[in-house]
């Protein structure tokens, strides 16, 4: 079993510097988990923790159903794939997958076996005798991972595997990983600072920041339901753009008043904030929300936001419009690159009110409750 238990986890460094505070986290059996933020958030050293290569200051670790927290990382039957690969220059591809069954003293054609099975997985097979200086970027990869597959290990592991490679490499080897897991079932950890990453790869996204986790969920609802203004601006790109303002009522329907603009909410949405009417608010749109062809968005959702567009850039099927609103109120929306605007221009975008969020103007932790 590769369940993997994370219990009220702490992590001080000298100096009383917090690196994690309290992180409990359960991993189920065969879970793609991605640890997702900022540098500095706290993400890495929990993977180190569980890996056993940083201690913990309190808390529990479990893998299976065994306490780990001073279990050696070489008795915990786990496979670390790092960031800069960590081949051994000297050996050859095969020597680098074959290394730690030897350690554990497996027989020659077993490890024969398990080496050639693993190299037909990750299609290296025609690599084996190289040594890692003649490899690529992502043939490297591709080693690290065939030398962490062959160990067989209960919980593989990533700490930002792909954070070397160019940003097409990237896209390649994501995919590649994430059929990996679908084949093998192996319970995995998987630790970047790049948010698409966690959102196409796991089947959980954790979101950290100063040590702790500020939302534990889907992928899908982490992004379309984010818990507060932090996890809000951090995943999504472009980031979600935010506007200070208020509710108010205009008979029946409240909107939101950005001061040089306002937004008119719907008959569903303004039924259930009619109580903050009055209240200042900060209101999230994501690029996305946002459209110049009305016919995209329900017309019960629609609302208005004039802008001047400053700079189009182009997406291939999409663009992004660098705008503002008012005299220098930023914005950023991401339409259909059919759509002919241009910079210099101003035009109306449509909002999807069904989309926007809004949370409380005081405490980046409160995303305001419409239940």
């Amino acid at each position: 079993m590769g369940k993997v238990q994370i219990q009220n986890v702490t992590k001080l460094f000298p100096g009383k510097v917090m690196a994690v505070n309290d992180v409990s986290l359960d991993i189920e059996d065969g879970e793609f988990v991605a640890l997702v933020g900022p540098s500095g958030c706290g993400k890495s050293t929990t993977l180190r923790m569980v890996a056993g290569l940083e201690e913990i200051t309190s808390g529990t670790i479990s893998i299976g159903d065994r306490v780990v927290n001073d279990v050696p990382p070489k008795d915990r039957n786990i496979a670390m794939v790092f960031q800069n690969y960590a081949l051994y220059p000297h050996m050859t591809v095969y020597d680098n997958m074959a290394f730690a069954l030897k350690l554990r003293k497996y027989p020659k054609e077993k490890i024969r076996e398990k080496v050639s099975k693993t190299a037909a997985i990750l299609g290296i097979e025609a690599l084996l005798k190289r040594k890692p200086k003649a490899l690529s970027g992502g043939q490297r990869q591709r080693v690290a991972v065939g030398r962490a597959i062959a160990r067989d290990p209960e919980v593989f592991l990533f700490d930002e595997p792909l954070s070397n490679l160019d940003a097409k490499l990237r896209v390649v080897m994501r995919a590649e990983l994430k059929k990996l897991h679908q084949k093998l079932k192996t319970t995995t950890i998987y630790v970047t600072h790049d948010q698409e990453e966690a959102i196409t790869l796991g089947d959980r996204v954790v979101v950290m920041k100063d040590g702790i986790i500020h939302q534990n969920d889907s992928p899908l609802t982490v992004y379309q339901n984010p818990t507060n203004r932090f996890v809000a601006g951090f995943i999504g790109t472009p980031p979600m753009n935010f506007f200070d303002g208020h509710l108010k009522s205009e008979g029946r329907d409240v909107v939101f008043d950005g001061g040089c603009f306002t937004l008119r909410l719907p008959e569903s949405r303004s039924q259930k904030l009619a109580a903050r009417a009055g209240e200042k608010v900060i209101a999230g749109i994501r690029p996305q929300a946002m459209a110049i062809d009305s016919t995209r968005i329900p017309n019960e959702a629609q609302a208005v936001l004039p802008i001047q567009i400053d700079v189009v850039e182009p997406l291939g099927e999409r663009m992004d419009l660098y705008a503002r609103v008012g005299k220098d109120l930023p914005v950023v929306a991401r339409i259909d690159a059919l759509s002919g605007v241009a910079p210099n221009s101003d035009i109306d975008l449509i909002v999807d009110m069904t989309r926007v969020h809004f949370f409380e103007p005081n405490d980046e932790q409160k995303t305001i409750s419409e239940a």
